[in-house]
């Protein structure tokens, strides 16, 4: 269900001529009836697991005023209704409130539903008596109730598999709002951010609130010896500690998996700050495969830092699953770390491709860049420019391509620059980082190159190129 706002979704139920998924009408209601309430626990619970709605009691099937009395509801206590559900949920977290309602001068009861954190499921079995010595079961032990449309039925796999990615992508949303109000703040704002707490022997404590029985908690960065860390900095031109909030919730979000799952636009501002990202190995390497693999994005600073034998994995990667988009960083970090390099995966690509009638554009890129590597800057092959160029990052400045070859100092700072106008939704210079990134860093991984040389051949051995598994929507510049 696309997010309403309660009156919106009030307006929705009152304006729609059917029940729906999210919506549902009920003509009467006995407060008196055991069957009743279970019936209406059963819908309840199935609204909240499908992502929260409606009920609205005094009307038919069809929308239209049933003309009956919910004197009896209108003097329920929502207390008295929280506990009949608990009765056969168990503690759960199940938010609803009771609104009085009007259509067309008729009185009419509202449960408005808020989407349940957790699937829940029915801990006792909803069972009420029938007359002539049967009963009826609402609902069973250990059942989970979803809407499939009108319905209220027992969940599906794929009802979890979607109450899951509801509840996944609610925590991304959250995280990405407070991420960007990190990256966004101004000068001089101060961020706090809390961790979960841990024990720790000896503490430095602090108090936010006057109360001396208040729980204590550090002033620190460092996760092991903190307890309830609050961790407050201040954001200035120079210095943007509070990036590391920013990777190190990704690593939440994450959970373990290879991906930088904040997304490419907040990655540019990561690498705009890079210089001040201390984390350990394993999230620079989340950081440095998804702008090979996923974003097209400047990385070289990373393989800077990273051992020889993580940025082996990545190539790896690109080379027994290629992609067009990752294969040009590939051949870009080739050409900056040298000849062998080249040598062995133009060999490797010649004898997979030699007899196909219309081998992948890159091949013929990465040989065109191998024969200029006698006699031009390795800087200028991976950037594809010229030594007469020119870097454009705003309408007012031209920077000449030769001055920032001797200048890679210069080249950085503008490659920081330029990552944060990227950040900001100027993507069309996108190219122009990537090349600042070559020219500013080139040199200092051409120093690594017999290092991670020696370290992708001993991963790769003789094994053969892999097949293009896909296509980019991002293709060479």
């Amino acid at each position: 269900m696309t997010k309403l706002t309660k009156a919106d979704l009030v307006q929705k139920a009152l304006t729609a001529a059917r029940e729906s998924k999210h919506i549902e009408f009920k003509e009467e209601f006995d407060p008196a009836s055991p069957g009743e309430w279970c019936e209406v626990i059963k819908d309840i619970v199935a609204i909240s697991n499908s992502g929260g709605g409606i009920i609205v009691f005094g009307l038919d099937d069809s929308g239209k005023s049933a003309k009956t009395s919910l004197a009896g509801l209108a003097a329920i206590d929502p207390a008295d209704i929280s506990n009949r559900i608990t009765k056969y949920t168990g503690p759960v977290d199940l938010e609803f409130e009771i609104h009085e309602l009007a259509k067309y001068g008729q009185k009419l009861e509202a449960f408005v539903i808020q989407p349940a954190t957790i699937p829940i499921v029915f801990q006792k079995p909803g069972t009420y008596d029938i007359g002539g010595g049967k009963q009826k079961t609402a609902f069973g032990q250990g059942t989970v109730y979803f809407r499939h449309g009108a319905k209220s039925e027992t969940g599906t796999t794929n009802d979890l598999r979607i109450s899951l990615e509801r509840q996944v992508e609610s925590i991304r949303k959250s995280w990405i709002k407070g991420v960007r109000k990190v990256v966004t703040a101004p000068v001089g704002a101060e961020v706090v951010t809390v961790h979960a707490p841990h024990r720790s022997a000896a503490a430095t404590t602090v108090r936010a609130v006057n109360d001396p029985k208040a729980t204590p908690v550090r002033l620190t960065r460092d996760r092991s010896r903190s307890v309830g860390a609050l961790i407050h900095e201040e954001i200035s031109d120079g210095i943007f500690d509070e990036i590391n909030n920013v990777v190190e919730a990704n690593r939440v979000l994450a959970r373990g998996q290879q991906h930088f799952f904040l997304g490419a636009p907040i990655y540019y501002r990561v690498y705009a700050e890079r210089h001040h990202v201390y984390q350990d190995d394993a999230d620079l390497v989340v950081l440095f495969r998804s702008a090979v693999s996923e974003f097209y994005a400047p990385f070289i600073f990373w393989a800077l830092t990273l051992p020889a034998k993580s940025i082996a994995e990545t190539v790896q990667e690109v080379y027994l699953h290629p992609r067009t988009t990752p294969a040009h960083c590939l051949i870009r970090l080739a050409v900056l770390l040298g000849p062998k390099l080249c040598q062995w995966l133009s060999g490797r690509w010649h004898s997979k491709w030699k007899n196909h009638p219309q081998p992948p554009g890159f091949i013929w890129t990465f040989e065109k860049m191998v024969t200029k590597m006698a006699t031009t800057d390795a800087r200028l092959i991976a950037a594809r420019l010229s030594q007469t160029a020119q870097v454009q990052i705003s309408p007012e400045s031209r920077i000449a391509v030769a001055d920032l070859l001797n200048d890679p100092r210069r080249a950085a700072t503008l490659l920081s620059e330029t990552c944060m106008k990227v950040f900001r939704g100027e993507s069309e210079l996108r190219s122009i980082a990537r090349a600042l990134d070559y020219i500013a860093y080139g040199s200092e991984i051409r120093k690594r190159g017999p290092e991670i040389t020696d370290a992708v051949l001993a991963l790769l051995g003789d094994s053969k190129a892999g097949d293009i598994t896909g296509t980019d929507e991002e293709g060479e510049p």
